[in-house]
């Protein structure tokens, strides 16, 4: 009977921790309103997309070297792209792109 409590009690309550996303390190700055079709190409030979400006983001796609992204705008080291071959809003990493002279 005690066993069958505690089982109700952990499936109502739930086990295990709940990932929260942290806040990205600086202010998200957009550059579409000023520089409509600002693109970046992709030099990693194969780099994720991500759900938000970090590591920590869950992966949404991935692309590969050559790929064209219009960017949206940046926080620190990452960019919000647009990849339009895939309809797909994202985040990657400037490092492992070329080619946006962002203000």
């Amino acid at each position: 009977m005690k066993a069958g409590i505690c089982l109700l009690l952990i499936a109502l309550c739930g086990c295990g921790t709940v990932a929260t996303q942290p806040p990205p390190d600086t202010t998200f700055i957009p550059v579409a309103s000023y520089f409509p079709d600002t693109r970046t190409v992709v030099t990693g030979r194969e780099v994720n997309l991500r759900q938000g400006p970090g590591t920590v983001y869950g992966i949404v796609g991935c692309v590969h070297a050559g790929d064209s992204l219009v960017v949206l705008g940046e926080t620190g080291d990452w960019y919000r792209v647009y990849f339009p071959e895939r309809s797909l809003f994202a985040w990657i990493f400037a490092g492992l792109t070329s080619g946006a002279e962002l203000p």
